[in-house]
């Protein structure tokens, strides 16, 4: 079971956090539209593993606690390998704090769960020596890390006491949360609307069983971290594996009422920016045609595929 504790002192670390990853001295984006709730998973021992409790907050929409009966959007965000710590705060830079901001809450109020990762973990298992100087794939590991096991209980954990939308739950991460959103999507696909891993990579084995999810794929040409390489590799396989999807559930013609097919919407979506480097979650996390946040808001599941 995950462990939450309302913070106390709510909008102070709000705008602590805000103003950090903004830049801004004052006046730091307004917090009366969420509020923050810290978030404690507990993944029980195992093997040569003690149990671990593994921290993150939610942000709550305000609208949320105004209106009784309605179901809002969750986001789940996995953050960089800069922001792994244990101060349960700098993990809400770059897009967390997007969402706190009052209009993008007015635009699209929603949830968000923002996990953080130990120091010395990842979200899934990745060589990056291997990826930068070999030119690996990652390989897709049967269990998930301990850090990925702590997002799934929490996860578990809010769906099951917030108001979701469970037709509305997206994911996205950026950099090590671009590979750890691969790799989520890949053990939980039955729970996603969209994906957005952002300069990020993944299995290209595991494309068949995502391959029903809408992704948006997001790599800057020049990223000098992470190749731009593993991000085109997945958007083949997933785009491959999506035709083949869209072929086995193509309804048999009738030759008695003959009619054009639906047009299928592409899948993967896929953008690479220039000049951005690394930081390619910069123009990604926008509203607007050079983002992806209207395309992402955008989606939802049928209401058959959320029972």
């Amino acid at each position: 079971m995950t462990r939450r504790v309302t913070i106390a002192s709510t909008i102070s670390l709000l705008l602590t956090i805000a103003s950090s990853a903004t830049g801004q001295s004052s006046p730091p984006p307004k917090a009366e539209c969420t509020t923050l709730t810290a978030i404690e998973a507990k993944v029980p021992a195992s093997g040569a593993f003690s149990e671990t409790m593994y921290r993150g907050i939610l942000i709550e929409p305000k609208a949320a606690q105004a209106t009784a009966d309605a179901k809002f959007p969750l986001i789940v965000f996995l953050h960089g390998a800069g922001e792994r710590g244990d101060d349960n705060k700098i993990q809400m830079q770059h897009f967390p704090v997007l969402c706190m901001q009052e209009e993008f809450q007015r635009k699209h109020p929603c949830f968000v769960l923002a996990m953080q990762c130990p120091r010395e973990e990842l979200w899934s298992l990745i060589d990056i020596e291997g990826i930068q100087k070999r030119g690996e794939q990652p390989t897709f590991s049967r269990e998930p890390t301990r850090a990925m096991r702590g997002v799934m209980i929490a996860l578990d954990e809010v769906l099951a006491t917030k108001p979701i939308d469970r037709a509305r739950v997206y994911l996205t991460g950026l950099s090590m949360g671009g590979f750890g959103s691969f790799d989520l999507a890949a053990r939980k696909p039955a729970y996603f609307a969209a994906v957005a891993p952002i300069c990020g990579g993944g299995d290209p084995k595991t494309a068949p069983i995502i391959a029903g999810i809408p992704f948006f794929i997001v790599h800057g040409d020049d990223d000098p971290i992470v190749p731009v390489a593993l991000s085109r590799t997945m958007s083949e396989a997933i785009s491959g594996a999506s035709a083949e999807l869209a072929r086995a559930q193509r309804p048999k013609p009738d030759p008695a009422n003959p009619r054009p097919l639906p047009k299928r919407a592409p899948n993967p979506m896929y953008r690479e920016y220039t000049k951005v480097g690394h930081a390619s979650w910069t123009p990604a996390y926008t509203f607007g045609e050079d983002g992806i946040l209207d395309w992402m808001f955008a989606q939802q599941k049928s209401a058959a595929l959320t029972k």
